[in-house]
């Protein structure tokens, strides 16, 4: 009998909530983390779960609190717009920040309003999820002949495109149109091993799974999933190893405990060094700004994951509790939205729990915020009878 209702409440709950998401992220880590638990401390691993709890109500405030932040229906237009120009500004000084070329960074934003407006004409057009899929393997070939070798097995290569805006198009393109059929999710889940970023192969399944089969699955089969997708990550993760001249001695199976205790030990640094208001070093408004974190942290330039919300902690002490609400109010607009936003949404949600709150992820999210202010107003009601509702 009390089998039966632990399976009820399951079945009523939604497990790709954007709560249940972060929660289970995070609680992940924190388990992986488990074996190094001498290491850590207890006293260390009990403030981590402190802050970490904070954090995580903070984010789940806009969903059981009715917060107000704006009129939309006075702003609406003003949210548009501002999230598309946002969008734009921080593309461009990113891309400026990266190649140091006023031509190259019109050229990407050329591309970048190019696709916007393609999407918002034609998102709905198997012709235009065909031509996403097609981008997204060019941009992975680009990237294969500007840096001649393939990054998966070439550990500089790997490092040289964190910031490849080519990087970042071939990700997007492949996950957006993967997810819509089997073979497009299969080459793209190839093309993104071979780049060598476990994010891209998390995001992909992820978004795939709560796209295709989000009232279809259960939590068997989930955890099964995600089983077989900890040992391809770890795959991944140990052939990146054996290409970077570096000497593990940790077991195959032990890396991603291992990368969870580290995020732990990197979110205690944070949180012993860090001042009231912050360190105001605007890491996650500086692309590649993960790398300060290695030189503030340990003394030399290294991108280094920090948990969701260890960044903007860094970057300003107790006001990063308030970005967390906004960012909570802002996935709460988004779940209620485009069901295919919604998943690539969800994805990310995941994987930045580990990775911390960056630059991309910023640019990701407001793209998403202008995409679906084509969609639904900040009170859910859809406008465009096209959007596909979850």
């Amino acid at each position: 009998m009390y089998l039966r209702n632990i399976k009820k409440i399951l079945k009523e709950i939604d497990l790709f909530h954007p709560v249940f998401i972060v929660v289970f992220g995070h609680l992940a880590i924190i388990l992986l983390a488990l074996p190094y638990l001498n290491k850590i401390g207890i006293y260390n691993f009990l403030k981590i779960l402190l802050v970490v709890g904070i954090f995580l109500i903070s984010f789940s405030l806009p969903f059981f609190v009715d917060i107000k932040l704006i009129n939309i229906n006075i702003n609406k237009n003003i949210i548009k717009n501002l999230s598309l120009l946002s969008f734009l500004v921080l593309s461009g000084y990113g891309s400026f920040a990266i190649t140091h070329s006023i031509l190259f960074t019109l050229i990407y934003l050329m591309i970048i309003i190019l696709i916007v407006k393609l999407f918002v004409k034609y998102q709905n057009s198997k012709f235009f999820n065909n031509l996403v899929f097609l981008g997204g393997i060019l941009s992975f070939i680009l990237i294969v002949l500007k840096y001649k070798g393939i990054p998966l097995l070439n550990y500089n290569i790997r490092m040289a495109i964190n910031s490849e805006p080519l990087r970042l198009i071939s990700t997007g393109l492949l996950i957006y149109s993967g997810i819509e059929n089997i073979f497009y999710f299969a080459v793209g889940f190839i093309l993104l091993t071979l780049l060598g970023y476990k994010a891209g192969i998390l995001m992909l399944t992820v978004s795939y799974i709560i796209y295709k089969y989000k009232n279809k699955i259960n939590l068997k089969h989930l955890i099964l999933i995600f089983l077989g997708l900890f040992l391809i990550l770890n795959i991944v993760g140990f052939i990146v190893i054996l290409n970077s001249n570096q000497h593990w001695k940790i077991g195959f199976l032990n890396l991603l405990c291992y990368r969870a205790y580290f995020d732990l030990t990197v979110f205690n640094k944070i949180l012993d060094i860090s001042s009231l208001f912050g360190l105001g070093y605007n890491i996650i408004l500086t692309p590649n700004g993960e790398r300060y974190i290695g030189q503030i942290l340990f003394g030399y330039n290294h991108n280094i994951t920090t948990l969701m919300f260890g960044s903007v902690f860094l970057d300003f002490g107790i006001f990063s509790f308030l970005f967390a609400i906004f960012l909570g109010y802002v996935s709460k607009y988004i779940y209620n939205g485009d069901k295919k936003l919604y998943a690539i949404y969800a994805s990310i949600l995941l994987t930045y729990c580990e990775v911390g709150i960056n630059y991309g992820f910023l640019i990701v999210l407001l793209f998403l915020i202008y995409l679906n202010s084509l969609e639904v107003d900040f009170d859910g009601k859809v406008y465009n009878k096209n959007s596909e509702r979850l």
